[in-house]
Order: C-alpha cells, then sequence, then structure tokens
C-alpha cells in the first residue's frame, strides 16, 4: 500500500503532466492548413475563371489627364501643367506629387473641369469608357489628339497581421488582394488567413471577408483590389490569448526540472 507522500506526490505529477499537455495543445504551432494559400487544387483543376469587377470612378477620385498633338504649342494649352512640364524628361519619371497636384479632381457632381474642353461628366465610368468620352470631347479641337487618362488616387493600405503593414500607391489597374499583401511582406505566422476587405462605394463602405486559402477566392469580386480598398488581417487565436509571446523555453525547461525531482522524490 502506498503512502500518503507518495500519493500526493503521484498527484502532483498527474497535475503537471496535465498542464504540460494543455500547453502543448493550445500553444502549439499553427497547422499547416491555416497557413497554405489558395489550396485544394488537385480536386479542383488546374484552371479556374477569375471575375474582375470593373472600377467606376467616383466623386472624389483624381485623374490625371494628358492631351498630346503633333504641335508642342497646343499641347500646352489643353494641359493644366503645361508650364510646368509635366511630361518626364527622357528616361525620367513623373512624381507622385506632381500627379496629384495636377490632378482633375471629380466633383460632387460628378466632373472634372479640362482646358478648353470644360465640364466632363465622368462619374459611374470606367476608366476606358472616361478616355473615350474626353477624347471625343477633346476630336473637336484637335486632329487625331493622343490621350492620356490615369486614376492618381489607387492605393491600399493593409494591417494587422502583416510584416510590413502601411499604405502603398499602386500603378496597376489590375492589382490583387495577394499583390498588396507581397507589398506588406506576407502574412506573419499568427494571421488569420480569412482576411477583412474593406471597400468604399457609392451606398458606404462595405465589409467583406476572403478565405486565401480556398483556391476559390481568386474567382471572388474581392480579389482584384480597388482604390482605396483597406486590407485587415486580424490574429489568429493562439496570438490574441498570448501563447505567441508565452516563454516556452523556461516554461518547459521547468516543467522538466519538477518532475525530475518528483521522480528522485519517489525513488
Amino acid at each position: 500500500m502506498k503512502s500518503k507522500p507518495q500519493t500526493c506526490l503521484n498527484k502532483i505529477r498527474t497535475f503537471i503532466l496535465t498542464v504540460l499537455a494543455a500547453t502543448l495543445f493550445f500553444g502549439s504551432c499553427t497547422p499547416p492548413s491555416r497557413l497554405t494559400y489558395i489550396q485544394d487544387i488537385q480536386n479542383l483543376g488546374d484552371a479556374l475563371e477569375v471575375v474582375k469587377e470593373e472600377y467606376r470612378l467616383k466623386p472624389g477620385d483624381i485623374l490625371h489627364v494628358r492631351i498630346m498633338s503633333a504641335d508642342p504649342e497646343t499641347d500646352d494649352i489643353f494641359n493644366l501643367d503645361a508650364t510646368r512640364r509635366f511630361a518626364a524628361p527622357r528616361g525620367g519619371t513623373v512624381g507622385d506629387q506632381q500627379m496629384f497636384l495636377f490632378g482633375y479632381t471629380i466633383n460632387t457632381l460628378g466632373e472634372i473641369h479640362l482646358p478648353v474642353i470644360g465640364n466632363v461628366s465622368v462619374a459611374g465610368l470606367s476608366l476606358d469608357e472616361a478616355h473615350n468620352r474626353i477624347k471625343e470631347m477633346a476630336a473637336e479641337y484637335i486632329i487625331d489628339a493622343a490621350l492620356s487618362v490615369k486614376i492618381v488616387n489607387f492605393s491600399v493600405t493593409v494591417l494587422g497581421e502583416v510584416r510590413n503593414p502601411g499604405s502603398f500607391y499602386i500603378y496597376d489597374h489590375e492589382f490583387t488582394v495577394m499583390g498588396a499583401l507581397g507589398l506588406a511582406g506576407d502574412l506573419t505566422d499568427y494571421g488569420n488567413r480569412n482576411i477583412h476587405v474593406v471597400r468604399r462605394t457609392d451606398d458606404g463602405l462595405q465589409f467583406h471577408r476572403l478565405d486565401i486559402t480556398d483556391r476559390s477566392s481568386v474567382s471572388s469580386e474581392l480579389y482584384y483590389l480597388q482604390p482605396n480598398d483597406l486590407i485587415y488581417v486580424e490574429p489568429l487565436l493562439a496570438k490574441r490569448f498570448g501563447f505567441a509571446q508565452f516563454p516556452f523555453g523556461v516554461f518547459f525547461s521547468a516543467i522538466s526540472t519538477t518532475l525530475l525531482l518528483i521522480s528522485f522524490i519517489t525513488q
């Protein structure tokens, strides 16, 4: 028959082993299924239709419009930035600040005001449709004019469990969620792959979720980003409860030492 001290020590040992098992369970590494992007390739095949929702211009958007002809003096009349020679020098690039200063902001009526041409209604149009409308109006003054129309305020913000959060200016009208996460340095190991996408619409802000572990996410209307989209990556439960910062090395060392002492005492 075991003595009371022996029984007590056995209970202590059982308790410590239970705590250790629970700690390993809740504080273990995040499983690969929670980390891998775009899964189920074998089940869905190699091809998947991608749907891109065409962005419609809104009041507050800023457009860079440049009208070009064979006559440089005529160009100066039709371009707001002519006195600054907005066009980049050979081998150079146009600065973001210049594009902002000399851009045309869509007003509350949905119009931009161009030199000579006057007011042009562009709200609700795609970028290509706005290009064609401005070109038609410019054709009344210039024959065979070349036209450049770009969105100046195309930026996205990535916050939360990413390595380099911040706001990023985008120079690609077909920019994706994966591209934004790449600019932000990718998700951390504790970033939830079911991310939030906040989008500004005519009806206000809309909040969505996009599970980037699901391969079908590339066919979502959220996959291609729009100007001023916000991506937020919330932390997994392991980090919310503090397991990410828990000193496991010290804890396990203390547990091991305690078990050795118990074994030594009970011998």
